[in-house]
């Protein structure tokens, strides 16, 4: 359903629905109180969202809830788009929102306020589109789909796939000395969620998690799951220092991750250990030095990451 600004004239208001028909980007409208007046196909196939679920919403009330690389919920701070309403001008910005099934997706939005024929400001236009490397790794997944390098529960690499990475990241570092990084992240508490909601609840939120995961992910880097709710991230050519700010992010994102359940969602953090290969690590020593890493992650409070 679109359902255009009454205060816009006809002119403007065809060129306007056309242009969010026309565009592959998500494209939604708002009015000068940000409640939604009409979402595009593109916005739907983003977001999960159809348009009937939100038209008449608000942008705020539960829905993309965007939140930067920090976690900070922009909704309820700094809002591009509230900024766009109050001073007329246009705003961008790199965010993630909430897919309707939980996990986090990266997304590059623009919004321009909208005038009447006056000077008043009577709503905005955002356009959105997915950013990363998502789309590679979907690709290198169809290609581990025929290796029966999959785990069928996340649908990222499975063990099996992990250890031959780690052996050929090891023999890689010792020819030609850069640097990489292995780490093991941990759910919080995940067996509470599967008491509570049922091992269905758990198994989605842990896809959830690693579906967040794969959006922030680099093109040459690796994931997959250890087991139970264990997952092993390796980032190749990255100094401890900088896989430092890569995991961080990634714990914070994870934080803003849920899964429907019950009457609500359920959400879970993450505990990280990570450290630097070195030169006489063999892949039971490494794994070795990130498990002490975890536990101490785990040890001083859990949701933080600990490296060496």
């Amino acid at each position: 359903m679109t359902v255009m600004l009454p205060s816009l004239g006809v002119a403007q208001s065809r060129t306007l629905e056309s242009v969010m028909n026309a565009v592959f980007e998500g494209a939604y409208l708002v009015d000068n109180q940000r409640k939604i007046l009409s979402w595009n196909e593109g916005a739907f196939f983003i977001s999960g969202y159809r348009s009937d679920e939100v038209a008449g919403h608000c942008c705020s009330d539960n829905i993309l809830l965007h939140v930067d690389d920090r976690g900070t919920e922009l909704c309820r701070h700094e809002c591009p788009l509230q900024k766009a309403l109050l001073d007329g001008q246009p705003h961008q910005a790199s965010v993630f929102l909430r897919h309707k099934l939980g996990y986090r997706v990266p997304v590059s939005i623009r919004i321009v306020p909208i005038y009447d024929e006056g000077t008043r400001i009577v709503g905005a236009l955002e356009v959105f589109r997915v950013t990363g490397e998502a789309s590679y790794w979907k690709l290198r997944i169809a290609e581990l789909e025929k290796l029966v390098f999959i785990d069928p529960v996340t649908s990222v690499p499975n063990r099996r796939f992990v250890e031959a990475q780690i052996d050929q990241q090891l023999q890689d570092a010792a020819s030609s000395g850069v640097p990489f990084t292995a780490s093991i992240l941990d759910l919080d508490h995940f067996k509470e969620v599967n008491d509570q909601y049922g091992h269905q609840a758990g198994d989605r939120l842990l896809q959830n998690v690693c579906q967040t995961l794969v959006h922030c992910l680099r093109g040459v880097d690796i994931l997959g799951r250890w087991g139970g709710d264990e997952l092993l991230l390796l980032l190749p050519r990255t100094t401890i220092e900088q896989a430092s700010k890569i995991l961080e992010r990634m714990r914070l994102l994870i934080a803003e991750t849920v899964v429907a359940a019950g009457t609500g969602f359920a959400g879970a953090t993450v505990s990280i250990g990570a450290v630097q290969a070195l030169p006489s690590d063999d892949r039971t020593t490494l794994l070795q030095r990130a498990d002490a890493q975890l536990y101490l992650a785990k040890q001083h409070g859990r949701n933080r990451c600990y490296l060496s």
